[in-house]
């Protein structure tokens, strides 16, 4: 049996919401065009019942107040099909300042994010 500290862990948990957030932020860039910075919350996982989402919002993008929430229903579905807009508002597009315009070229360099921890 292999055991693992508190502190390798934590260790784990922190890698696995960073990962998780930047496959959702690239989620976003690679299908939008438009996007120049944004804020991403921390991970929200489903709880031991099942209810909720394997997700993280997005908010402040391009300095807007307004955010998108980007998931799945489960860990597995989310590394296994990609994220999936869960959330959006009406005219999302043209409050964010972004269009649909899927890129799979476009990368995280130029986009300013401020990760929640």
């Amino acid at each position: 049996m292999r055991y693992v500290t508190v502190k390798q862990s934590q260790a784990n948990a922190a890698n696995e919401e960073r990962r998780a957030q930047e496959k959702a932020a690239l989620w976003l860039v690679q299908n939008y065009s438009g996007v120049k910075e944004m804020k991403i919350s921390k991970l929200d996982k489903p709880n031991e019942f099942g209810g909720g989402n394997y997700a993280v919002d997005i908010d402040n993008i391009n300095g807007t107040k307004r955010g998108l929430r980007i998931g799945q229903g489960s860990k597995e579905e989310f590394y296994n099909e990609g994220p999936k807009l869960i959330v959006s508002f009406d005219d999302y597009e043209q409050v964010l300042g972004i269009k649909k315009d899927h890129d799979s070229s476009r990368t995280l360099k130029s986009v300013k994010i401020e990760y929640e921890r």
